[in-house]
């Protein structure tokens, strides 16, 4: 089964303990602004990776939306339509961006860390 873009947003609520579905700590909507950054952000860096997915608008970086699709777009069911090796990319980004807005105090540098994962895989270090 292919991955999706719910499943990168599924498996960094695991890694960051928030699994709770009655009360969760992040909302899909922040999850999915953290998701859209990392898209921007990996677009900047090797758009070459866009290509394929988003040859109509290049210019514009992608949006993830929950629902519809319009040019430069994913849908939120849609599968994930970068390499695979870039999808432990991506859910770096998400847990250690959702890391360093959940606690400005932290010590362990685990965020940092994550952070500096997404840049390396991304320029494929």
């Amino acid at each position: 089964m292919a991955k999706t873009y719910q499943n990168l947003v599924s498996e960094a609520r695991e890694l960051l303990q928030d699994t709770d579905a009655v009360d969760p700590r992040y909302s899909d909507a922040t999850l999915l602004n953290i998701l859209n950054r990392a898209l921007q952000d990996i677009s900047r860096i090797r758009p070459d990776l866009m290509y394929s997915l988003f040859t109509d608008n290049l210019l514009n970086a992608p949006e993830i939306v929950e629902s519809g699709a319009g040019v430069g777009q994913v849908n939120w069911t849609d599968n994930f339509g970068l390499e695979m090796q870039y999808y432990p990319t991506l859910l770096n980004y998400l847990v250690g961006v959702a890391e360093i807005t959940d606690d400005e105090y932290t010590e362990d540098g685990r965020a940092a860390l994550l952070l500096q994962n997404f840049r390396n895989g991304a320029i494929g270090i």
